[in-house]
């Protein structure tokens, strides 16, 4: 039986992922950052009786160097899925260290503990696109020069240097995924894309009137994360390890986003959207897309979400009041909310 182990196993992608490889015959171990106790509750929401003796869970932080060779050593994984670590760029601005920490400092210890005791294991890193900060080309490809403008996307873009050289001085098989943004009902309520689904929901049912927003004309190339944990799968199944960018390839705006979820409810997104002036930033993220390219051919991705079906899932979870191990399915089949909902 196959061994994997992921870091953030709780999170979003963590749980889609564990999920989806117990489905594929895996046993899977999970880090955990509070003991299993504290976390059990979730554990349990998140996944199904049948499936939890299939997965073990470890107390471990990226910022201790020993826990980390503790779970290495006890789950002793094929594969390795590192997923944990500060995941808000907005944060990370008022946390530069700990987000150095965590993301590069994590990073080098966890593929450090892996050279020394499980060389044969196969790494993937989840990297982000914040590493192109404004890019110069657009879509971004594998080889679009980096140029982050937030302390997470440094540290990012460090964390991914020591994969690669962990790969060509070492010979570890590692790969890294440029993730863009990439959303699902499991997204936290202060997540844009769960606060909006929430909005419309409750609109929709006439417990909300008005939803207020700032800067509609960000722009973001969105997914749908079921998808991307599938690549992630995809990148250590490969004859070679690599980057690849896991994104749908067309950039969108909020307000896109926006008008998406009003439609999947049947609502006119202009009748309840108010803008608040003093939340627009004074800079406007542009030209964020990427090209997937590589991934379809080399991994043979693909997705199945297309951006309505994603925004519609997320606006129908908040309709049905979706309990949270339905939310955590890996694979459902797409579906928009006004084919359930004919009403609306």
């Amino acid at each position: 039986m196959r061994k994997a182990l992921i870091t953030g196993i709780l999170g979003q992608d963590g749980t889609y992922l564990a999920r989806w490889l117990v489905s594929k015959g895996y046993e899977v171990h999970g880090t955990l950052r509070l003991a299993y106790s504290r976390e059990e509750e979730r554990i349990r929401r998140r996944f199904t009786p049948e499936e939890l003796p299939r997965l073990h869970f470890h107390t471990a932080s990226l910022e201790d160097p020993f826990s980390i060779a503790a779970v290495l050593r006890e789950s002793d994984p094929d594969e390795v899925y590192h997923l944990a670590g500060v995941s808000d760029s907005r944060q990370s601005f008022l946390m530069p260290e700990q987000t150095v920490q965590s993301i590069t400092v994590g990073t080098l210890r966890l593929l450090e503990a892996g050279r020394l005791r499980h060389p044969g294991a196969r790494f993937f890193l989840a990297s982000s696109c914040e590493v192109f900060g404004a890019p110069e080309q657009s879509p971004q490809r594998e080889e679009t020069p980096r140029r982050p403008l937030t302390p997470y996307g440094i540290a990012k873009q460090a964390a991914d240097q020591f994969a690669r050289l962990h790969r060509e001085k070492y010979g570890q098989f590692i790969s890294v995924g440029l993730l863009y943004n990439h959303e699902s009902p499991l997204r936290p309520p202060n997540y844009l894309s769960r606060r909006v689904a929430k909005a419309v929901a409750a609109i929709k049912k006439g417990a909300q009137n008005k939803l207020r927003l700032g800067d509609l004309q960000a722009q973001r190339d969105w997914s749908d994360a079921r998808d991307l944990v599938q690549g992630f799968w995809l990148a250590l199944q490969a004859p070679q390890p690599g980057e690849f960018i896991l994104a749908s390839g067309t950039s969108r705006t909020v307000r896109d986003f926006v008008a998406a979820a009003f439609a999947a409810a049947g609502l006119d997104a202009a009748a309840h959207i108010e803008t608040d002036p003093a939340s627009v930033p004074t800079e406007v993220t542009l030209g964020l897309r990427g090209d997937p390219s590589k991934a379809e051919q080399v991994l043979g991705w693909k997705r199945r979400w297309d951006f309505a079906s994603m925004v519609g899932d997320l606006v129908l979870a908040e309709l049905e009041d979706r309990p949270e191990l339905q939310r955590a399915d890996p694979d459902p089949p797409p579906r928009l909310a006004a084919s359930v909902f004919p009403f609306v």
